[in-house]
């Protein structure tokens, strides 16, 4: 009934006209001072600051959405350049990691958010557009929907605050996943762009192309190293003939007789196929002297 009668909201005192107008607000001594406990700055939001890095009152972005976990625990040195906000609010908490990685937390006073997985999963473009071949097994959400007919038939009059389901019927873009969740990437060895092979490079010569593994001159050219062995094509002479040509790279061996054994000392064998073991060399004469 007071309000009614005798209403005071358009009276303001001079205090809070100074208080908005932050007069007797003296700029800092220098910048980069931590404002973590001061008041937020009116003038900021409205981009009318002129006091800049030495405004005594914090700069509050709006586009800042999630609570600063350095700031929580007063180990940011960014001040008023960090781009999360610096601000205790429940609603912007950073994600719990222990909730998030393991299903749980034991902190019955945790003060991040803890948010249900299930809630972060996306709807299955696949499934919405009619069919998922992945079935039950598939990683994202399917969710069942009641079509609308009138979008089928051509038109719907309430458009996207229908109730039913308007289908899509594009293509989803293929995404190309390792078994860790992370995307593949093809680069080329040849151009270095991504989304190709060497061998399907639009810049590779067409004799490399062409004869990538039949010319000895064009296999020291190409940028990548092919493996004859790995490829389906190649049949078994050319095989044959490289493991002749390794073979005679080699040096000759040594007989037999005279090859000493390191571990035990005893010639007639290698040191692999020592017959006395792993302990060997305890009747090595040259190791026992050695010790001594």
């Amino acid at each position: 009934m007071e309000v009614v009668v005798a209403s005071v909201d358009d009276i303001k005192f001079d205090i809070e006209l100074q208080l908005e107008q932050q007069y007797g607000a003296a700029p800092l001594p220098f910048p980069g001072m931590d404002k973590s406990t001061a008041a937020v700055c009116e003038f900021y939001p409205r981009g009318t600051c002129t006091k800049g890095a030495l405004c005594p009152f914090r700069h509050v972005r709006g586009d800042r959405t999630i609570v600063c976990k350095h700031w929580l625990r007063g180990l940011c040195k960014k001040g008023d350049q960090c781009e999360f906000l610096h601000e205790y609010d429940m609603s912007k908490m950073p994600e719990c990691y222990f909730y998030s990685r393991f299903n749980a937390c034991h902190n019955k006073e945790c003060p991040f958010l803890h948010i249900d997985p299930e809630s972060k999963m996306k709807d299955c473009p696949w499934y919405e557009r009619g069919f998922c071949r992945h079935g039950p097994n598939c990683r994202h959400r399917h969710v069942r929907r009641v079509l609308c007919m009138n979008y089928v038939a051509g038109f719907c009059p309430d458009g996207p605050e229908c109730k039913f389901m308007h289908p899509r019927f594009e293509l989803p873009a293929a995404e190309l996943m390792t078994n860790h969740g992370k995307k593949i990437i093809i680069t080329c060895h040849y151009c270095g762009e991504h989304g190709h092979k060497a061998l399907y490079c639009k810049q590779l010569p067409p004799e490399m192309k062409d004869f990538p593994y039949k010319n000895e001159d064009y296999k020291n050219k190409l940028p990548f190293a092919p493996n004859p062995r790995s490829h389906p094509n190649m049949s078994n002479a050319p095989l044959e003939s490289m493991d002749s040509r390794e073979n005679m790279e080699r040096p000759p061996l040594k007989p037999l007789e005279e090859v000493t054994c390191f571990k035990c000392g005893c010639k007639g064998h290698y040191a692999n196929k020592c017959p006395k073991g792993h302990l060997a060399f305890l009747s090595n004469p040259a190791q026992q002297g050695y010790r001594r």
